[in-house]
């Protein structure tokens, strides 16, 4: 096979980049993510929210990681493009908040950010793993964060939750 001079093997097609490109872009962005959770101050906040009863922790996130002011307080430095914030997925684990960073744009036709996620403890068999579990919309972080707080488990919660809710609004 030939391959045009500022060409990599293995380049998608429309895109000017391969595979071996985009592994090593991520790898360095999440390297920078390692680098910041594992400061001893970030660390320490963790260990805090960690060391709390699962059902307190979403107010600590609230209350904490998601204060740009509480995080300088206690000695964080969030680094630039660094960002920190509270997400839900389709599988329904019952994540706490994501570190995340976005590619440079020229990635984002492939793929856009890569974050580090901090989950409350479950169980791994509780989370699904078949398709039409594990892709159902995510949840409302604000409302995955309220049942994590009330000690539902968030598999019980139907899927169709958005709708019941607006429905009694």
């Amino acid at each position: 096979m030939t391959v045009a001079p500022n060409q990599e093997a293995g380049t998608y097609p429309g895109l000017d980049f391969g595979q071996a490109e985009l592994s090593a872009v991520m790898r360095e962005t999440y390297d920078e993510l390692i680098e910041f959770v594992t400061e001893p101050a970030f660390k320490a906040i963790h260990h805090e929210l960690m060391d709390l009863p699962p059902q307190e922790r979403p107010a600590y996130v609230a209350r904490v990681l998601m204060q740009a002011d509480e995080l300088v307080r206690r000695g964080v430095t969030v680094p630039e493009g660094v960002l920190i914030q509270r997400s839900a997925f389709g599988d329904r684990r019952p994540t706490l908040y994501v570190v995340k960073k976005y590619l440079p744009k020229k990635y984002h036709a492939a793929w856009e950010n890569v974050n580090l996620t901090f989950d409350n403890e479950y169980e791994d068999e509780e989370v699904p793993r078949a398709p039409e579990l594990a892709w159902r919309p995510p949840l409302p972080v604000s409302l995955q964060s309220e049942l994590m707080a009330c000690g539902i488990n968030l598999q019980s919660v139907p899927p169709d939750i958005e709708l019941l809710l607006r429905a009694h609004v």
